[in-house]
């Protein structure tokens, strides 16, 4: 009901109230003096253009910040952008709109009526908004009214306010913001911790595509994102990621310079974003993150605040082509001072136990569009009879063409024994498939090959294409065989090994790096062969996680050495 009357008078405003004017100044036009005809056209044109973009531009900031356009409450004060320019430029754009429209019309009485409405909203900033609002924010209110003009704007401030705040971060905020809701029930908890300036580093769970805007819908200023170099690669994404306000991190060297970045913005008042995962998880649990990325964090001696997301994994999960309609909520926690703390293992467990909190909260339901479609790529294994790659969908669930034993995949993602009953989460049943493979009891142990086709990385941007051909593992060595190419890796060698935003197996053993497309295969599987081969050479630590640069380790641990 509330946003039926905010969209009622929205429609008021920009349509009934404009036809009705313009229909009374025909009546009353031939009455009054007309407007010479070099005031009407290019003059009212670039007058109602420019009222309509100021307009445009302070409901944008709005929708885009949180909050209720333009006729409910707002969570923020805004003091800043197109608000340094006016300080109601909604209103203001409004009036100039309308007075342009009534130039170009060469309509006196138009242009009158525009006056008359100009002076009824200022009645209502004067004694009805400027007074709820000082109510509200107080001291900082006043600060801003004195700071910032009423009805002479500060005309440099509109170069500002598209350099702080680019159009694209801003429409796509507005779009986040409007269309999220309508495919997740999508609501913030602990939004009294959320700070409202100074610069932090927020920490989240990377669960789905769009955690960063998630996150962003509910903060009342942009936020930067450490992001995979993988996103920069084309020219059109890397414009785009750039404009978002994500920044490169190399994978696969020690990136100071993006480090000395967040430093950087830090320093300046900004709110910086990690996820310390590194990727998006498969199986709705949380992925291992080194040590070093805490340590990092601890070295920093700025506020973090922790995010955790509830549900992501449910609306979108990382192996489903399609989201599904469910609910979701953006988790935000009390502010952490890493200076309370004697080292960083003990921000580290203060941090996971935050961000992971969506461990303990019980699995969601999807509503609509809750295919498990997908699925077996996490679940490429029976837990009954040990087979591999023996799983395979149904209508309901999941089934071993080997054994015939059967699942239940019911709205929630939870596997059902359809034999005992037993219930396990997705991430259970991908736990106890990765537990049976470090035991040896999978079929064919180790050893296992499949179907590829093979890249050698060059560079973070020069992929070469090396053909199709089988891709082999055993517990000594990693090969690719096709055409005249031929790739051979210890094991002990390799230096990470992780999967990449195109779900390609990417191995790296020091003298060069390669990436693998399974046309015909799970490609966790091969992470977690790869995984559990490492470990039982010893060339992975359990403190630290397997796809070494994929987080930040290794260039945080160049920066607290």
């Amino acid at each position: 009901m509330k946003r039926l009357v905010v969209w009622l008078k929205a429609l008021l405003c920009f349509a009934l109230l404009p036809y009705v004017m313009i229909r009374l100044s025909q009546h009353w036009d031939p009455f009054l003096p007309q407007i010479p005809d070099w005031w009407a056209l290019a003059p009212g044109v670039i007058v109602t253009f420019f009222g309509a973009y100021v307009a445009l531009r302070g409901y944008l900031i709005l929708a885009a910040l949180g909050k209720e356009w333009p006729f409910g409450p707002t969570r923020y004060l805004i003091d800043k952008y197109i608000y340094r320019f006016v300080r109601h430029p909604i209103y203001w754009g409004y009036v100039v709109f309308l007075t342009g429209v009534g130039l170009w019309r060469n309509s006196t009485a138009l242009v009158l009526e525009t006056l008359a409405v100009g002076l009824i909203l200022l009645a209502w900033v004067l004694l009805v908004e400027d007074p709820g609002l000082k109510r509200r924010f107080g001291t900082r209110f006043l600060e801003y009214r004195r700071s910032a003009p009423l009805l002479c704007p500060y005309w440099k401030e509109l170069y500002y306010d598209v350099v702080d705040y680019n159009w694209i971060l801003l429409l796509t905020a507005t779009l986040c913001r409007k269309l999220f809701p309508f495919l997740w029930n999508i609501k913030a908890e602990g939004l009294e911790h959320v700070p409202q300036e100074g610069g932090f580093v927020i920490v989240c769970n990377h669960v789905n595509y769009v955690d960063g805007f998630l996150m962003g819908m509910f903060l009342n200023r942009p936020v930067r994102y450490m992001a995979t170099d993988e996103l920069f690669r084309k020219p059109i994404t890397r414009v785009l990621f750039t404009l978002w306000g994500a920044f490169p991190k190399r994978r696969w060297s020690r990136d100071i310079s993006a480090l000395r970045k967040m430093r950087k913005w830090l320093s300046e008042g900004q709110p910086v974003c990690i996820f310390p995962e590194g990727q998006r998880n498969w199986d709705g649990g949380p992925v291992l993150v080194g040590d070093e990325v805490y340590r990092f964090l601890y070295s920093c001696q700025v506020p973090i605040m922790c995010v955790s997301l509830l549900g992501a994994h449910e609306a979108f999960p990382r192996w489903a082509k399609l989201p599904s309609f469910t609910e979701l909520t953006v988790k935000f926690f009390p502010m952490i001072q890493p200076g309370e703390y004697q080292n960083a293992s003990g921000l580290r467990k203060v941090i996971e136990a935050r961000i992971f909190d969506f461990v303990n909260q019980p699995p969601i339901e999807r509503r609509i569009l809750n295919s498990h479609s997908g699925i077996n790529i996490v679940t490429w294994g029976c837990l009954k009879c040990g087979g591999v790659r023996t799983m395979e969908e149904t209508e309901t669930g999941l089934k071993c063409h080997k054994c015939g034993a059967s699942w239940l995949v019911n709205s929630r993602l939870e596997l059902i024994d359809e034999q005992d009953g037993r219930v396990l989460l997705e991430r259970e049943y991908h736990g106890l498939l990765k537990k049976r493979l470090a035991a040896g009891t999978l079929q064919g142990g180790y050893a296992t090959s499949s179907p590829a086709f093979a890249f050698s990385i060059e560079s973070t941007d020069n992929l070469i294409k090396l053909g199709p051909g089988t891709l082999t593992i055993d517990e000594n060595v990693i090969a690719f065989a096709g055409g005249e190419v031929e790739i051979s890796m210890n094991v002990r060698d390799i230096k990470f090994a992780y999967l990449n935003l195109a779900n390609h197996l990417v191995v790296n053993d020091g003298q060069g790096a390669f990436q693998f497309a399974l046309t015909d295969d799970s490609p966790v599987r091969w992470e977690d062969y790869v995984t559990a081969i490492r470990r039982l050479s010893g060339e992975v630590h359990e403190t630290g996680q397997d796809t070494g640069d994929n987080n930040e380790a290794a260039a945080a641990n160049d920066q607290t050495e």
